[in-house]
């Protein structure tokens, strides 16, 4: 019987399920197209510019074995074997010595961290989906402490782990929707289910509006819902909804991003305004003070960039990297999050093995306060979130959580690819 074979991305190292019979997979992550060979006949084609290849064995019994590319296959291994000895070596390089985490399941964390009092002790602790790789996936709650787990839900179904489900924490409900529009609410403290309701069309954006649940869908239409009940809600039309804890990127409570589309309603520099800077899109905190252009440098080699303007004003502008600006990439999703007056902007490393950086600068002054390694592992992001005192960065397998003041890591939640 033909089978599922699961692989990764020769790119990112992200998964890559290859249906039987495929002659070509596209990873879901990255978007990088592989050729599929699977040993059957020697070729001699040349390999279309761009795309890469994925050799998977004939199968033989009831076992499918693969093997990638040799040089991807070595810095897969490398790469497992650097992280086991930083995790284990005292004083590694990086953004700290690795926690020692201890002998047991594999499990990941692949969400956008959602931050909110789970425990009641005062401080965010982080809630998300998990999973056990290529298995099954629920959501979970960790103390923000130390990162143990506070609590995890049933396993999800399908639908409910698909790029079309949001989850969101809204009044001591966390919600999950799936791509089907079905909603499900968990108590905040426990994650024992509360209720669950049919919207009958897929989510695009939960939020908060006065004492209610809202669902913002992609047909545009609202769903008022109680947070005790579920029961319907009629809303106003222009009520107001803010931003809450969600898997949704490009807003978070305290600041949302915007693209360059929206520079001239919010009264910002154009694209091209900022002398040696392209602005691709802008976090604009909710309170008053600085907003910051993100993008690229126009003239020269590229090199992502960041600006603070007060309306058209700029008031400070830089290069993101803190080291050497040529040996890190300008392209890319634009990320960043802000708190308590610090902006953190995450950039990827040239090379691959090299992985991921994150700066930190002072938003008032475009001091930079620090610039650490979150890893030398895949380049797939899930999303950054940022409290007082530390920030959540999410790969698609962990997320590192990084002192806000110090930049040094203080523990992980997941496991390392």
């Amino acid at each position: 019987m033909a089978r599922i074979v699961d692989t990764r991305c020769p790119r990112c190292g992200a998964p890559l399920p290859v249906q039987p019979g495929m002659d070509a997979a596209t990873c879901q992550y990255c978007g990088a197209r592989s050729l599929i060979d699977r040993g059957r006949k020697p070729t001699t084609a040349p390999i279309p510019q761009g795309m890469h290849v994925v050799r998977i064995a004939p199968p033989s019994g009831n076992v499918a074995a693969f093997t990638v590319t040799g040089v991807v296959f070595s810095m897969v291994v490398a790469g497992a074997v650097a992280g086991y000895v930083a995790m284990r070596t005292p004083g590694a390089s990086g953004a700290g010595a690795r926690p020692l985490l201890g002998v047991g399941p594999r499990t990941h964390f692949g969400d956008r961290p959602m931050l909110a009092d789970v425990n009641g002790d005062g401080a965010p602790d982080v809630i998300g989906k998990s999973s056990v790789p290529g298995g099954e996936a629920w959501i979970a709650a960790y103390d923000g402490r130390d990162g143990k787990q506070v609590w995890k839900t049933a396993v999800l179904t399908k639908d409910a782990t698909s790029h079309e489900a949001r989850r969101a924490v809204v009044l001591d409900r966390v919600i999950s929707i799936d791509g089907l529009g079905k909603a499900q609410a968990y108590d905040l403290r426990t994650g024992t289910p509360s209720w669950s309701v049919s919207l009958g069309e897929k989510a695009k954006r939960v939020c908060q509006g006065n004492g209610v649940i809202v669902v913002e869908t992609v047909d545009d239409a609202k769903h008022g819902l109680e947070p005790a009940s579920g029961k319907r809600r009629e809303l106003a039309k222009d009520a107001a909804c803010k931003p809450v804890p969600s898997s949704n990127a490009g807003e978070a409570p305290g600041y949302r991003l915007v693209s360059w589309s929206d520079f001239d309603e919010l009264g910002l520099p154009r694209l091209h305004d900022v002398e040696g800077m392209s602005a691709h899109s802008a976090l604009v905190p909710s309170g008053p003070g600085p907003r910051f252009l993100l993008g690229r440098r126009s003239k020269g080699s590229q090199v992502k960039m960041v600006a603070a303007v007060d309306a058209k004003k700029v008031l400070w502008k830089d290069v993101v990297p803190g080291v050497d600006p040529l040996t890190t990439k300008a392209s890319g999703t634009e990320e960043a999050a802000y708190a308590g007056g610090l902006l953190v902007i995450p950039y990827d490393m040239n090379d691959h093995s090299q992985g991921t950086r994150l700066a930190c600068f002072d938003a008032a002054a475009g001091k930079r306060l620090w610039d650490v390694q979150v890893h030398k592992k895949s380049q797939v992001s899930a999303g950054i979130a940022v409290s007082a005192n530390d920030v959540f960065f999410a790969s698609w397998t962990a997320v590192y959580v990084i002192s806000l003041k110090t930049g040094q890591l203080r523990y992980m939640i997941g496991t390392e690819f």
